[in-house]
């Protein structure tokens, strides 16, 4: 049997690796938060970048990223990773929306 990833799935499982492995390597929780929260400002900007078209792709990357943290993370709070990456995410939207941090446009 034949089983075909479509490309969503294939970005999410990437971001789910990829939020295991910065979750293990951040030393304590005080980085884990900060770095969760610099991603959340690179999910804000692609979120702004996309905000009209590929949605769901996007949202299925930020979830599976956000699970990957949260399992390599498993020393520190859910709660405050949570909140930290929604903020980072919003700020980061919010941001560019404002245009106080411009994107280059291709």
């Amino acid at each position: 049997m034949n089983v075909m990833f479509d490309w969503p799935e294939s970005v999410a499982f990437l971001f789910l690796i990829i939020g295991i492995v910065m979750a293990l390597f951040s030393g304590n929780v005080y980085i884990l938060y900060t770095v969760c929260f610099l991603v959340g400002l690179v999910f804000g900007r692609v979120w702004y970048r996309l905000r009209m078209s590929e949605c769901i792709p996007l949202f299925l990357a930020i979830m599976a990223f956000f699970l990957g943290f949260v399992l390599g993370g498993i020393f520190a709070n859910l709660r405050v990773i949570a909140l930290v990456l929604i903020a980072g995410i919003l700020i980061g939207y919010w941001l560019h929306e404002k245009k106080i941090i411009r994107s280059l446009e291709f």
